[in-house]
């Protein structure tokens, strides 16, 4: 068996998804609320998807390749890393604890995404003894795990389930997780730091920008005679003065 030791994907991308969760459920939703000033909040928990998979979408900007998937009346969001051949898909921690523990008599799509992460040691969590007993459809799973994955372009490998943890309209956790086709989690990555700070899309080319904008020469007035370069001193190498 083998150990599963790290997520390679950039920290930008991370964060991306992250906020896209946590601003869906701690702002949007509770706008959405007060805007229409709504006396109930009835079916807000399956609505929230709804914003989750916008954020998410927006703040990685095309990055990723991404499909929603669609399981009856239910749509959700498939993500797809190129790069590092993982797919990755959202759920909560509570949605998932219960899948421990007893399956659907039908086959649940999150069987047929783990189903290639085969070979990894279980690092948290153990066996249920009903999933044990339990046969499954190897045949449907894979089946349904091409349709699910036919919109994606290049080899997949593996699939990251990413889960969060809330508490009413504040996400307090979330995590990517490798799941093994038994639903034991292989490796656990806390994304939790994330939730709360702000994302700004496109910030990456902004820095670079104002980076660009550092080594621009300075500009000299009209008729000012050209001075040799060593004589020029930027703003940020004058000496510093005594404290003000």
């Amino acid at each position: 068996m083998a150990t599963f030791t790290s997520l390679n994907m950039e920290d930008d991308a991370r964060h991306a998804i992250a906020n896209g969760i946590f601003t869906a459920v701690t702002s949007d939703i509770p706008e959405l609320v007060q805007d229409y000033n709504l006396p109930t909040s009835n079916g807000v928990g399956l609505f929230r998807w709804n914003f989750i998979n916008k954020n998410i979408s927006e703040n990685l900007g095309g990055r990723f390749q991404l499909s929603y998937a669609k399981r009856g009346p239910w749509k959700f969001l498939l993500l797809f890393e190129r790069n590092n051949g993982i797919t990755f898909s959202i759920m909560t921690e509570k949605n998932l604890s219960k899948l421990q523990k007893r399956l659907p008599e039908g086959t649940h799509y999150l069987e047929s995404l783990i189903a290639s992460n085969t070979g990894y040691d279980i690092v948290e969590g153990q066996l249920s003894l009903e999933f044990e007993q339990t046969s499954r459809d190897s045949d449907a799973i894979n089946k349904l795990r091409e349709e699910l994955l036919s919109e994606f372009a290049g080899i997949i490998k593996n699939h990251i389930l990413i889960l969060f943890d809330y508490d009413d309209s504040l996400v307090i956790s979330a995590r990517a997780v490798l799941l093994t086709p038994e639903l034991g989690i292989a490796y656990s990555e806390d994304w939790s730091h994330l939730l709360n700070s702000p994302y700004i899309i496109g910030k990456t080319s902004i820095v670079e920008d104002m980076r660009d904008d550092d080594n621009e020469p300075l500009v000299r007035m009209k008729g000012q005679k050209e001075t040799p370069s060593e004589d020029l001193v930027s703003i940020s190498e004058k000496p510093e003065t005594a404290n003000i």
